[in-house]
């Protein structure tokens, strides 16, 4: 399995081992697990012009694992290539998502750990996502394919980047806070991301085989899609989320003019979270690959 060198953290010591390919298409061990990497080996490695290394598939869990566990190291690395890092954000933030659907679907409600996991994948993400040279690299995610898991990744960072970019709109989001601090702000947007990222997890009640269909949903199955907001709602209501997050989270899909599910409400009875996250969710509909629909440029 490959994986990028961004991927690797001086210091650290991974739990699984690590190879390289020779120029014969032999593997060839690089490191040992339970061994640090010094600073002078990876600068080898890109000397060498390196571009990817290797993990075993059987160790496949304890990579992703030591991915999540230090995303914010990896991602703070100022030495790694922003694209690299952008393709570790979103396969850590992909499997923390794809935990929750699983989760989700198991016990009915979210799990008190696998929120914790989302809150501070986020707050790693933020850090990332505050350099302009990042947003440029997880830009390219947009026209890739359609799948959920993926799309409350993009929902994710577009959501924290409009709003920081918006400070107007960003600041109508708590309509509690009359002034932000700056700490009130950064809590803010890590709520904001929570929400964007687990804004569908209610379609973990949905079939993979409507999620997926190759083609317009038929009457019966569009009424079971138009539930998952409010199957979303039914899984956070006891999770410790601001009351804002969950009604975007409810009202995702609720229209200015009315016409949205799953209430009809219209206007400024759609709370401002809820409204950012419609414009995006559409957005990245509409600029994603489908098996039926070609993607529309950005």
């Amino acid at each position: 399995m490959a994986i990028p060198p961004a991927a690797i953290i001086p210091g650290i010591l991974p739990e699984f081992r690590i190879y390289i390919l020779s120029r014969k298409d032999r593997y060839i061990l690089w490191a040992l697990e339970g061994n640090k990497v010094s600073p002078e080996q990876l600068a080898r490695l890109s000397e060498s012009g390196v571009k990817e290394v290797f993990v075993d598939l059987k160790e496949k869990f304890k990579y992703e694992q030591y991915l999540e566990t230090n995303l914010g190291n990896i991602l703070e690395n100022q030495l790694s290539p922003d694209d690299q890092k952008a393709s570790i954000f979103s396969k850590v933030s992909t499997n923390v998502v794809r935990n929750a659907f699983e989760t989700s679907l198991g016990l009915g409600v979210m799990d008190a750990n696998v929120l914790q996991r989302t809150e501070t994948m986020v707050k790693n993400a933020l850090i990332f996502i505050r350099e302009s040279n990042s947003i440029q690299a997880l830009a390219k995610m947009i026209g890739h394919d359609y799948q959920t898991y993926e799309h409350a990744t993009k929902v994710l960072w577009l959501t924290v980047a409009f709003l920081r970019n918006n400070p107007d709109i960003a600041e109508r989001v708590q309509p509690d806070y009359q002034v932000f601090s700056e700490q009130q702000k950064t809590e803010m947007l890590e709520q904001c991301g929570v929400g964007a990222l687990l804004h569908d997890i209610g379609k973990a009640l949905v079939s993979h085989e409507i999620l997926n269909k190759d083609g317009p949903l038929t009457a019966v199955e569009w009424e079971i899609m138009r539930r998952h907001p409010l199957n979303g709602l039914a899984m956070l209501l006891d999770a410790e989320l601001p009351a804002f997050v969950k009604k975007a989270v409810l009202y995702h899909h609720e229209d200015f003019n009315g016409k949205g599910y799953p209430m009809g409400l219209e206007g400024s009875n759609i709370n401002t979270l809820a409204r950012v996250l419609r414009i995006i969710d559409t957005f990245d509909a509409m600029t994603s690959r489908r098996p039926y629909k070609a993607p529309l440029s950005p």
